[in-house]
């Protein structure tokens, strides 16, 4: 019951930072292709996050990190996942009629879009400079 909880609250908040990508990408950097636009920005987002933790993950407990080719892999397997939950089904142009926003306020959907977007970028500053300390401290692998 708790993951069904997780999991819908997961896919609002994704939709609702879709939706705000999408107003981003239509109002202050015009677009032909808006949707496949917002589809690669969120999945490269997400993929900042994931690849992030599965890194750190990695380097604590087995002592290594990814390679790009991996890296690249997560960011294509969100790309096609993305893709045909937003673009191929049509849900981004349902989810445009919509409107959605977190619990109905458009302030807290704004902050929230752009804590998730800065939150994301963010792993590319601290989150290799983390697992390189992990790896030379912890694991005495020095690169």
């Amino acid at each position: 019951m708790c993951m069904l909880v997780w999991l819908s609250f997961r896919i609002e908040m994704m939709d609702v930072i879709y939706y705000y990508y999408y107003l981003f990408y239509t109002k202050y950097t015009p677009e032909d292709q808006p949707h496949s636009t917002v589809v690669f920005v969120l999945s490269l987002s997400e993929s900042f996050i994931i690849n992030g933790i599965l890194e750190i993950f990695l380097a604590k407990k087995f002592c290594c990190n990814l390679s790009k080719w991996e890296m690249i892999g997560v960011f294509g397997l969100l790309i096609v996942v993305n893709y045909f939950v937003y673009y191929k089904s049509h849900r981004g142009k349902i989810l445009i009629e919509k409107n959605p926003r977190f619990l109905g306020c458009h302030i807290l959907s704004v902050i929230g879009t752009t804590f998730f977007f800065f939150g994301s970028l963010s792993f590319l500053f601290w989150g290799s400079d983390y697992v390189k300390s992990i790896l030379d401290i912890e694991c005495n692998i020095l690169n």
